[in-house]
C-alpha cells in the first residue's frame, strides 16, 4: 500500500517532529557536565560533558523506543486504510512520550552520577531539548489518537426512503372506480340474461 501524505494529521507531524528533536538531542548535544571548579573529570581524562545516550544507562532505551514509535505513527497512518493499528501506535506514543518526559524531568532535578569521583554534575541544554522532544511526542500522540478515533467512530449515513400514505381523495376515487366497474359488469350480465329469455 502506497504512502499517502494526505492521511496525516497535525498530531502525527508533531509526534514525528518531537521524535527527531529527541533523537538529535540524545546524540549531538551535551546533557550533563562536570560542574566542579576547573572540571575535575576532564583533568582525570574523563569527558567533561556527556550526551543523553552515554549519560542515561536505562532511560535511554525508553527514549529510543519513544522515538521509534513516533516515527512509526507517521508511517502507519500514511500507509494503512484501517485506523485500528495507527490508533494503537498513537496511544503508545502518547504513553511513552509522557513517561519519557517524567523521566527527563526527574533527571533535571536529580542529575545522574557521571563518574564515581565527581560530586557535582550540571545539566546542559541537551537535556532540555530532549524534554521538549518528549513532550511533543506525547502531545502529538494524543492529538493523533483523538483524530483517528473520531474517524473510526464516524458512521456513514444510511439513506432512508419515506413512503407517504395515500391521500384520502385518491383512495375514494379508487374505490368508486372499482364499484362502477362492478356495477357495469353486473348490468351487462343482466342484459344477456334478458336477451336469452
Amino acid at each position: 500500500m502506497g504512502f499517502d501524505a494526505g492521511r496525516l494529521h497535525r498530531g502525527e507531524l508533531i509526534a514525528a517532529g518531537g521524535g527527531v528533536v529527541l533523537l538529535l538531542a540524545m546524540f549531538l548535544l551535551p546533557w550533563f557536565r562536570d560542574g566542579s571548579a576547573g572540571g575535575a573529570s576532564a583533568s582525570r581524562g574523563v569527558a567533561a560533558s556527556l550526551d543523553g545516550w552515554n549519560s542515561l544507562t536505562y532511560v535511554r532505551w525508553v527514549l529510543l523506543i519513544a522515538v521509534a514509535i513516533s516515527i512509526a505513527v507517521v508511517a502507519l497512518t500514511a500507509t494503512r486504510q484501517s485506523p485500528a493499528i495507527p490508533v494503537t501506535f498513537s496511544m503508545l506514543a502518547c504513553v511513552l512520550g509522557g513517561l519519557s518526559s517524567l523521566l527527563l524531568i526527574y533527571r533535571v532535578i536529580d542529575h545522574p552520577t557521571v563518574t564515581a569521583n565527581v560530586a557535582t554534575v550540571a545539566a546542559r541544554p541537551g537535556i532540555y531539548f530532549g524534554l521538549v522532544g518528549a513532550l511533543l511526542i506525547a502531545y502529538g500522540g494524543y492529538l493523533s489518537m483523538r483524530a483517528e478515533s473520531s474517524q473510526f467512530g464516524d458512521t456513514a449515513a444510511i439513506e432512508t426512503v419515506v413512503v407517504a400514505p395515500p391521500e384520502p381523495g385518491s383512495a375514494q376515487l379508487t374505490g368508486s372506480g372499482s364499484e362502477s366497474r362492478s356495477e357495469s359488469g353486473s348490468a351487462r350480465s343482466t342484459g344477456r340474461d334478458v336477451e336469452r329469455a
